[in-house]
């Protein structure tokens, strides 16, 4: 084998791999295309005037359950949460309609100044899967100014 084809194989190969491996990392993401969600005062409950803000890309999906070796499918949250105008001091998912405050049913981590994420492989119950469909979750983020809530903003399924 030549030293040209030798070269051109293994980056043929080199290129498999890494397109396989970027197929694999992206498996688990959610879907895309759907417009951020805003987070504002004005959402909670009672409402937060101030110019204190975010957005969150937080989504549910179905995805194959991890303790499963067939294809059930289990209802697997997704996403981060950016504010700006205030230091976060907590960050969750509620179970609440519009208007209306609920329990935490998933805490989020904080993963920089004004950012956090659902934590690394998050299932929700079908209860809570039910309820994300008929937009009964919502994100709030908390400050030491507003300990129940600085913004807040339904998710959409």
């Amino acid at each position: 084998m030549s030293r040209l084809t030798e070269v051109t194989a293994r980056s043929l190969w080199a290129g498999i791999g890494m397109a396989a491996i970027l197929a694999a990392g992206c498996a688990g993401m959610p879907p895309s295309g759907k417009a951020p969600v805003k987070l504002t005062g004005g959402q909670e409950v009672p409402p937060v005037g101030g110019n204190s803000s975010g957005s969150t890309d937080i989504t549910i999906t179905l995805t194959k359950c991890a303790s499963s070796a067939t294809s059930l499918s289990c209802p697997q949250a997704f996403g981060t949460v950016t504010t700006s105008g205030f230091v976060g001091t907590a960050a969750h998912i509620h179970r609440g309609k519009a208007g209306q405050n609920g329990p935490v049913i998933i805490p989020l981590v904080k993963t920089g100044e004004n950012s956090w994420a659902v934590p690394d492989r998050t299932f929700v119950s079908d209860s809570d899967f039910g309820g994300y469909q008929d937009g009964e979750l919502y994100v709030n983020v908390h400050s030491a100014n507003n300990p129940n809530g600085e913004v807040r903003g339904q998710l959409v399924p």
